[in-house]
C-alpha cells in the first residue's frame, strides 16, 4: 500500500490487475487474517495479564503492517530488527509527544533514517515506521478504560512496547515463512543527491508538521497529515499531482461515508465491523489497480478502526479531509523547490554520488535477500 501516492500505474500493479479474482480475495483474505491476529493474540494477553480487557491492544495491528511490508521488502532478518526497532521506539514516541519539541524531534530523526535508507532501496518499507509510530506519538490509545492517557505510567508503556513487538514479530516471522521460496526482490537504489534532497524534503515537513499537530491537541488525527507526506513525497521525480488529485477527491468522498455512519449507527462494534468491511473493499481494489475506489474506502476504514469513540469517527473523517489536502499541497510545493533545486545544481556541477559504504551495504542486503529467498 505504500506506493498509493506514488503516480501512475507501476509494472506491480499492471500484474496484480491481471490477477484473477479468486487470487486477489486470497491476498485481501491474508492481509486481514495477518493484520488481524495480532491484534487477537495480545488482546488475550493483556486480558490475562491485567485481568481486563485493554483496547490498546488491539494496536498490535499498526506494527503487523509494518512487519508484513518489511518480510516483503527485504526477507526475514531486515523485518526482524525492523520490528524490534519499532517495540523500543512505541514507548519512546508516546513519551516524546509530550512535549511539540521532543515529538518533533524524534520524527526529524526517524525522517533522516528514512531518508538515508533511500539509498539502498528501503526507504518504501523503512517509512512505515514514523507512519505508524505517528498515531503513537500524537494520539496514544488509554489503558484501563482510563479517560485520559498517563504518558509516564511505566506499566502501560512496557504493555505498549510489548504490543508493538508481537504485533511487528509475529506477522514478519509467518510472511517470511510463506515466502521464503520466492525470488529476491530487486532494491531500487537512489544516488546521493536523489536522497539528500528527498531526506530534506520530508524531514521539513514532517518536523513542522508534527510541532503544529502536537501544539494543537485538538488534532487527534494529525498522523493523517504526517502519512500524506511521506507516502506522497516523491524520490527521483515530480510526478505528484495526479495522485494528489486522486487522494482529494477520494478523501472527499469516503468522508461523506463517515459523516453518514455516525448519523445512523449509534454501536461502537458496528462500527468497527463496519470498518472492517471497507478495509477489505479497499485493498481488493488496490489489488484490481482501481486506485480511485481505494482512496474511497480507505478513508471511512481508517477512521472507523483509529476510532474510540463515536464522536471520533465523524471528526477523524473531517481532520482526514483537511490533512490529505494540506499535505498534498505542502509535497506539490516542496517538490516544486526541490527539482528547482536539482536543476540548477546540476548546471553549476556537482561533486560525484559514489557513496562506498552505502553501494558495500547494498551488496549485502541484496546478498542477505537473496540466500533468505533460496
Amino acid at each position: 500500500m505504500t506506493s498509493a501516492g506514488q503516480g501512475g500505474a507501476t509494472p506491480a500493479l499492471r500484474h496484480a490487475a491481471r490477477m484473477s479474482v479468486k487470487r486477489r480475495l486470497i491476498l485481501v483474505g491474508a492481509a486481514v487474517v495477518l493484520v488481524l491476529v495480532p491484534a487477537i493474540v495480545m488482546v488475550l494477553v493483556t486480558w490475562v495479564g491485567t485481568g481486563k480487557v485493554q483496547g490498546a491492544a488491539t494496536w498490535a495491528s499498526i506494527p503487523a503492517i509494518v512487519g508484513v511490508a518489511a518480510a516483503l521488502a527485504a526477507g526475514r532478518r531486515y523485518a526482524i530488527i525492523v520490528s524490534i526497532v519499532m517495540a523500543f521506539l512505541a514507548p519512546v514516541a508516546i513519551v516524546a509527544g509530550m512535549s511539540p519539541v521532543s515529538g518533533a524531534a524524534l520524527m526529524a530523526i526517524l525522517c533522516m533514517t528514512v531518508g538515508r535508507m533511500s539509498r539502498v532501496g528501503l526507504h518504501r518499507s523503512g517509512l512505515l515506521v514514523p507512519v505508524m509510530l505517528a498515531w503513537a506519538l500524537i494520539d496514544p490509545p488509554a489503558w484501563n478504560g482510563a479517560a485520559t492517557v498517563d504518558r509516564l505510567d511505566n506499566q502501560y508503556l512496557l504493555w505498549m512496547a510489548a504490543i508493538f513487538l508481537v504485533g511487528g514479530l509475529l506477522p514478519a516471522l509467518v510472511v517470511s515463512f510463506l515466502t521464503r521460496k520466492r525470488k529476491a526482490p530487486d532494491l531500487q537504489a537512489h544516488s546521493q543527491r536523489e536522497a539528500v534532497t528527498y531526506t530534506v524534503m520530508i524531514t521539513t515537513l514532517v518536523t513542522v508538521g508534527t510541532y503544529y499537530v502536537l501544539d494543537n491537541p485538538k488534532m487527534i488525527g494529525g498522523a493523517f497529515l504526517i502519512a500524506v507526506i511521506l507516502v506522497m513525497a516523491p524520490i527521483g521525480t515530480a510526478q505528484t499531482l495526479k495522485p494528489t488529485i486522486f487522494r482529494v477527491l477520494g478523501t472527499i468522498l469516503g468522508s461523506i461515508f463517515v459523516i453518514a455512519l455516525v448519523a445512523k449507527v449509534d454501536s461502537l462494534g458496528v462500527i468497527y465491523l463496519i470498518g472492517l468491511l471497507f478495509l477489505v473493499v479497499s485493498v481488493f481494489a488496490r489489488l484490481s489497480g482501481l486506485a480511485w475506489i481505494y482512496y474511497v474506502f480507505m478513508v471511512p476504514a481508517t477512521a472507523c478502526l483509529n476510532s474510540t469513540t463515536l464522536t471520533q469517527v465523524g471528526e477523524l473523517g473531517k481532520q482526514r479531509v483537511v490533512d490529505n489536502v494540506v499535505g498534498g499541497i505542502l509535497v506539490i510545493l516542496a517538490t516544486a523547490v526541490t527539482v528547482g533545486y536539482s536543476q540548477w545544481a546540476s548546471r553549476r556541477g556537482e561533486a560525484s554520488d559514489g557513496d562506498n559504504e552505502v553501494d558495500a551495504s547494498l551488496e549485502r542486503v541484496s546478498g542477505t535477500a537473496s540466500q533468505v529467498g533460496s
